[in-house]
């Protein structure tokens, strides 16, 4: 697995944590399970080599589309890929991922949607852009700008920060009636409506995250951590863990130290400097960002 690593331009990051572009070259034929967490950040992926795909209600496997944006999710989630597969995605901030959709995530299977839907004759035309390039990091440019000019509209900035006040109150940084002036049940349905999960389950799912990217971060895993997050204890912290993580913490660390780890989507972004196989940490200057 090769991995480049690339920082937004401060005036992209309130909205993109992380610009990612991974190659994988796995021997054999079968398809590889890939597993994800419930997560309250998104993602907007663009699948230059290979094919995703997951399984519907019946078992049967189904391809994902070539490019996607993934939103907030309550439950862990594993997609198959194809031994050789190359992406450049975006780790986004949740109000990002809001901003970006046309509609209720509700509505979504997986809580992903088909970026040619959401974007139109544009994504194709960024698709076909960014395979006539080769190097990594210039893919990734090309994906950040096409996000930051998106983002720069008047009607997503707006979308923005409507979410950023809904997502503040459900961190409890603020009450209903005073960041968007509705009662707790209104609140509540606003909420699911807009970032497809209920304000409760964004809440600890979002303690769930922050907890594992200091886990992968430091190593560890002590009663420290727990109580760190919010947790009563260790057990406390272990059941939520195995619910929406799919396992217990001391495994997660154990498979996202491994190459080419089923767990990779976890491991991502948590990395230390020379602790993942093989990656490049860059900023980046698009002239459309430099002219914001």
């Amino acid at each position: 697995m090769e991995v480049h690593l690339v920082r937004p331009h401060p005036a992209l990051s309130a909205w993109v944590a992380m610009g990612v572009h991974l190659s994988f070259d796995t021997p054999g034929t079968h398809l590889v399970p890939c597993h994800f967490p419930a997560l309250v950040e998104g993602g907007l992926t663009v699948v230059l080599e290979g094919r995703f795909f997951v399984k519907d209600p019946s078992g049967a496997l189904v391809p994902l589309p070539a490019g996607f944006v993934s939103c907030a999710r309550a439950v862990p989630l594993t997609l198959y890929r194809t031994p050789r597969l190359c992406l450049a995605g975006l780790r986004l901030q949740p109000t990002a991922t809001v901003a970006l959709l046309q509609s209720s995530p509700l509505s979504l299977p997986h809580q992903l949607a088909n970026a040619s839907d959401v974007f139109g004759d544009s994504w194709a035309r960024l698709v076909a852009c960014m395979k006539e390039e080769s190097i990594p990091e210039r893919r990734l440019a090309s994906l950040l700008a096409f996000a930051h000019d998106r983002l720069a509209e008047d009607v997503h900035r707006q979308r923005a920060h409507r979410a950023a006040l809904l997502q503040r109150v459900a961190l409890r940084g603020a009450a209903p009636q005073d960041a968007v002036g509705l009662s707790v049940r209104q609140f509540e349905r606003v909420f699911a409506g807009t970032f497809g999960v209920t304000p409760k389950l964004f809440q600890r799912v979002a303690r769930v995250e922050g907890l594992l990217r200091d886990a992968l971060a430091t190593g560890t895993t002590d009663a420290g951590l727990a109580l760190r997050h919010g947790y009563y204890d260790q057990s406390h912290m272990a059941r939520d863990l195995r619910t929406l993580a799919g396992a217990s913490l001391s495994k997660l660390i154990e498979t996202t130290r491994q190459r080419d780890t089923e767990n990779w989507a976890l491991a991502v972004g948590t990395w230390r400097d020379g602790s993942c196989p093989s990656h490049h940490v860059a900023f980046f200057l698009s002239s459309a960002v430099q002219r914001s």
